[in-house]
């Protein structure tokens, strides 16, 4: 038969706790602080990754889409490559050499084209080259410029 010491009902043990056994409020204080610090934590590195995940699909595309502005450029006539000197598209905007629209996925990214005229000179050769410098952005929505990409075309021979 098992025998209760109405005397020691209410008596603290050795740890300083009273006969039942549980959580303090304190420790339930220190333990719903602890685990809300954790949640905050996990969520914070989950936005920094979507974040960073943003970034770079966007510097993909940018990437991309300079790409495609710049053979399109240098594909041209060198006669009209002046034509594409402020060549500009906004984001959302985008159409290939074709007049096809961009995928949706492109809609965050614009770009612009940039032609100026400009003599390379080589003195220790006595050489002066006649050319077009060629220059495409690719920027996004805020106007921060992704990608630039620069080429000199030299003017063909005569």
């Amino acid at each position: 038969m098992l025998r209760i010491d109405r005397n020691r009902l209410g008596q603290c043990d050795r740890t300083g706790r009273r006969g039942r056994p549980g959580f303090t409020l304190l420790e339930a204080l220190i333990a719903a602080v602890i685990m809300s610090l954790t949640i905050t934590a996990v969520a914070m590195a989950l936005g920094a990754g979507r974040q960073h995940a943003m970034e770079a699909r966007d510097q993909l595309q940018a990437g991309l889409a300079a790409e495609a502005l710049m053979a399109e450029i240098l594909a041209a006539d060198y006669a009209d490559l002046p034509d594409y000197h402020g060549h500009d598209e906004e984001p959302g905007s985008l159409v290939t050499f074709d007049d096809e629209p961009y995928p949706p996925s492109f809609y965050r990214i614009g770009r612009r084209a940039v032609v100026v005229e400009r003599t390379i000179d080589i003195p220790d050769l006595g050489v002066k080259i006649l050319g077009q410098d060629v220059a495409v952005e690719s920027y996004d929505a805020e106007g921060r410029v992704i990608v630039t990409l620069a080429r000199f075309v030299p003017e063909p021979a005569q």
